[in-house]
C-alpha cells in the first residue's frame, strides 16, 4: 500500500525496512479491564445512551430509505429515470474499464507526467484506478493506495516528483495495487484477491520492501505491487530475478479479446475527458464507482423480501423475479462477476416479457429459473431470510385468540375489540407498535399487549388472499382520513393477495404506517380456483427465452457502448464519445435482450413445431417441448 521515501532507496528502486514500533510505544494492557468494579457507572450510561442513540438513528435512517422508495414507487418517471441511470451504471461495470482517473490538487505539469505515465500501462489496468490526489507530503511514505471497495484510490507526493523515475515507479507500484484490489470480491484485498494467491508472499523477491512492507499489513500485498513495477520499469531485471512472478503479472497483463478492442485512441482520450470532466468534485469518480456495488447490495436486499412473499403466497412470477434479483443484486456487488448479473437481468427482462404475452406461463418460467440460478440463489437467499428472521428485529408475532384471553381483564373492552380485528396477523414487535399507536393505545397498554403476543405457526403455502370487509372499515374509521377510507371502499369484498394489496396502496397514496394499518385489519379469505392459464408455451422456449435474453443482453452490454464510443468520437471526439457512450450503454442492454429475447421464442416456437410433427407421426414429445395446450388436455406435468 506504501512504498517509503528513502534517498538512496530513490537512487536504487529498493525500498526501505518495514516501520518499526517507537521504544515507548506498548501494546494495551489486556487486563485493564478485568476488574468490573474499576468502570465507572457513567461510562457504562454513556454507552447505553450511545447505543440508544445508534439505534434511533438507523431507524431514521430506514424509514427515510423507505419514504424515498414509496415516492419513487408512486412516480413512474422518476422511476423510470433511476431505473435507466442504474442499468447505465450496471452496464458500464460490466463493460471492459477505460476511464482515466480523476487527477486531483495538481499542476498541469504533474497531470501531463502523470498521464504519460497511465498511457505506458495497459488500458485495463488505469480503469481500476478512480481517483489520484496530490499531497504535500504524506508520513514516511511517497505514495499510498487505498483499498475503497471497486473504488480504489493513489495519494501522491509532491516532494518525489523532482526524481522522475522514482515517482514513475511509486505511481506503477501504487497503480499495481489497484490492480490487486479489483481482482478479489468486492474489490477488496484477501478476498480471493490476486496476491493472496501463490506466488505472492514467497521468496525471491525483487526488493526487500518487497518481502516486508511497512509491517502493518499482509506483506504480499507489496510483493505483488513491486513486482508489478519492475515488470513494467525493469522487466529483464523481474523475469531474471523472479521468473514465476514474471509469468504470473506476463499473464495478467496479456489483454483479452474485448480488452484489445478497447485499447485504443478513442477509448483512452474518451476516458481522459471523462475523468477530467469528474475532477469538477473532488472523488465524484470514487461515488459513482460504489453506486453499482451499492445498487447491486440494495437489489440483492429488496429481493430477499420479495423472496419471502413469493414462497408464502405460491406466486411464481414473484418468486422468479425476486431469485433474479437477489442473484443478479448479489453479481453486481461482488465487482468480479458483473457479467453474469448483466445476463441474468437480460434474461429476467425477456422472461417477464413473454409471461406478459402469454408465450409462456409464470410457472415455466420460474422452473426455468429455479433450475439454473435459482440453484444457488434461491437456497441462499432462504437461508439469509431464514437467519434474518431469527434475529430479534426479523421476528414475527401474532395476536392469538390465547392472547386474547389473557387480556381479557387487563386492556378496555373498546382497545379488546380493535385487538380481536387484528387477530392472526403476523406483525413485528416495530410494526405491532406502530400499528396500536395509530389506534391510540398507551405506552403501558402496548407492553401488555406484548407480554402475550405469540408466534405464529407456519402457514400453507399459497392459500393466503385477503379481503377488506365491513368490519375492517368500521375499525379503521377514525384512524385514517375519510378519503383513505372511501379509497378501500372501492376495493371492498374483493380478493386480493398480499403483495396486490401492498401495490394498490402504494398507487393510492397509502403511506408505510397506515399500509400497516389496513393489513392488520384485513380478513383472510379462500382463495378462488387457479385459473386455466392461456400461455401456448413449452418449457423449452421459456429456457430459449431465457437464453437468448442473456446472451443479448451480454453481447448489447458490450456492442452498444462500443459502437457509440467510435461513433461518437468519428463525429465530435471525445465529448462525441462520451454521448455515444451514455446512448450507446442504455441502448445496448435494452436491445440486445429484446433481440436476444424474441430469437429465443422463434427457436422455442420452432422446435414445438417440430415435435408436433413427430408426435402427428405417432411418436410421443419430450415433456420439455410440450405446451401449455397439451398439459392441459392430456394431463402431462410440465
Amino acid at each position: 500500500m506504501k512504498i517509503h521515501d528513502n534517498t538512496h532507496v530513490a537512487a536504487s528502486y529498493g525500498s526501505k525496512a518495514p516501520l518499526s514500533r517507537k521504544a515507548d510505544e506498548t501494546r494495551p494492557d489486556a487486563d485493564g479491564f478485568s476488574n468490573a468494579a474499576d468502570v465507572d457507572r457513567a461510562d457504562i450510561d454513556s454507552l447505553e445512551k450511545m447505543k440508544e442513540a445508534l439505534i434511533k438513528g438507523a431507524q431514521k435512517i430506514s424509514e427515510g430509505a423507505e419514504k424515498t422508495s414509496e415516492y419513487i414507487e408512486s412516480s413512474p418517471k422518476v422511476k423510470s429515470t433511476l431505473d435507466t441511470m442504474l442499468q447505465f451504471f450496471k452496464t458500464i461495470k460490466s463493460f471492459p474499464r477505460f476511464i482515466y482517473p480523476s487527477l486531483i490538487n495538481m499542476t498541469s505539469e504533474e497531470k501531463a507526467f502523470v498521464l504519460e505515465t497511465l498511457d505506458k500501462l495497459p488500458l485495463k489496468d488505469v480503469g481500476a484506478v478512480k481517483s489520484i490526489t496530490m499531497l504535500n507530503s504524506l508520513p514516511n511514505a511517497s505514495g499510498a493506495a487505498g483499498p475503497l471497495p471497486s473504488s480504489p484510490f493513489i495519494l501522491l507526493t509532491k516532494d518525489n516528483f523532482h526524481m522522475d523515475e522514482w515517482a514513475r515507479m511509486v505511481l506503477t507500484h501504487e497503480t499495481g495495487h489497484a490492480v490487486d484490489y479489483n481482482t478479489g470480491l468486492f474489490g477488496l484485498p484477501k478476498l480471493l484477491s490476486e496476491s493472496s494467491k501463490s506466488p505472492w508472499g514467497q521468496p525471491p523477491y525483487i526488493t526487500p520492501y518487497a518481502e516486508t512492507g511497512p509491517g502493518w499489513y499482509p506483506a504480499e500485498w507489496d510483493d505483488f505491487a513491486e513486482s508489478y513495477a519492475y515488470y513494467h520499469a525493469k522487466p529483464n531485471e523481474l523475469e531474471s530475478t523472479c521468473p514465476e512472478k514474471y509469468k504470473r503479472i506476463q499473464e495478467m497483463e496479456k489483454n483479452g479479446f474485448f480488452d484489445s478492442l478497447i485499447d485504443r485512441k478513442e477509448f483512452r482520450e474518451t476516458g481522459k475527458l471523462m475523468g477530467s470532466i469528474m475532477e469538477k468534485a473532488p472523488y465524484l469518480q470514487n461515488g459513482l464507482a460504489m453506486v453499482s456495488l451499492v445498487g447491486g447490495l440494495v437489489q440483492a436486499f429488496r429481493a430477499l423480501g420479495e423472496l419471502k412473499r413469493g414462497e408464502k403466497t405460491g406466486d411464481e412470477k414473484l418468486t422468479m423475479n425476486a431469485t433474479m434479483n437477489f442473484a443478479a443484486g448479489a453479481c453486481f456487488a461482488s465487482k468480479v462477476l458483473a457479467v453474469p448479473g448483466m445476463a441474468i437481468e437480460g434474461a429476467r427482462a425477456e422472461l417477464n416479457r413473454a409471461v406478459e404475452k402469454d408465450e409462456i406461463t409464470a410457472a415455466q418460467a420460474n422452473a426455468v429459473v429455479q433450475a439454473t440460478v435459482g440453484m444457488i440463489a434461491g437456497p441462499l437467499g432462504n437461508a439469509i431470510n431464514w437467519v434474518i428472521s431469527k434475529m430479534p428485529w426479523g421476528k414475527t408475532y401474532e395476536i392469538s385468540d390465547s392472547t386474547l384471553k389473557e387480556l381479557d381483564c387487563q386492556i378496555a373492552d373498546h382497545q379488546l375489540e380493535k385487538l380481536k380485528g387484528m387477530a392472526h396477523k403476523e406483525l413485528t414487535r416495530s410494526e405491532l407498535k406502530h400499528v396500536l399507536k395509530k389506534l391510540e393505545f398507551g405506552d403501558g397498554e402496548i407492553d401488555t399487549v406484548n407480554q402475550y403476543v405469540e408466534r405464529p405457526k407456519e402457514p400453507d403455502k399459497g392459500d393466503e388472499v385477503y379481503v377488506i370487509n365491513v368490519e375492517t372499515l368500521q375499525h379503521l374509521k377514525g384512524a385514517l382520513p375519510e378519503e383513505k377510507l372511501e379509497a378501500l371502499g372501492v376495493i371492498r369484498d374483493k380478493k386480493l393477495t398480499e403483495s396486490d394489496l401492498t401495490h394498490m396502496l402504494k398507487k393510492a397514496g397509502f403511506r408505510k404506517d397506515e399500509r400497516e394499518l389496513v393489513n392488520a385489519f384485513t380478513v383472510e379469505a379462500e382463495k378462488d380456483p387457479e385459473p386455466v392459464d392461456t400461455a401456448e408455451g413449452s418449457l423449452a422456449r421459456a429456457g430459449l427465452i431465457a437464453a437468448g435474453g442473456a446472451l443479448g443482453a451480454v453481447g448489447g452490454g458490450f456492442a452498444g457502448p462500443y459502437l457509440g464510443v467510435l461513433a461518437g468520437f468519428a463525429v465530435g471526439g471525445p465529448i462525441g464519445g462520451i454521448i455515444g457512450l451514455v446512448g450507446g450503454a442504455i441502448a445496448g442492454f435494452k436491445l440486445g435482450s429484446y433481440l436476444g429475447g424474441r430469437a429465443g421464442n422463434l427457436a422455442g416456437k420452432g422446435l414445438e413445431a417440430i415435435a408436433h410433427k413427430r408426435e402427428d407421426s405417432g411418436h410421443k414429445a419430450p415433456s420439455i417441448l410440450q405446451t401449455t395446450e397439451d398439459i392441459y388436455h392430456k394431463g402431462s406435468q410440465p
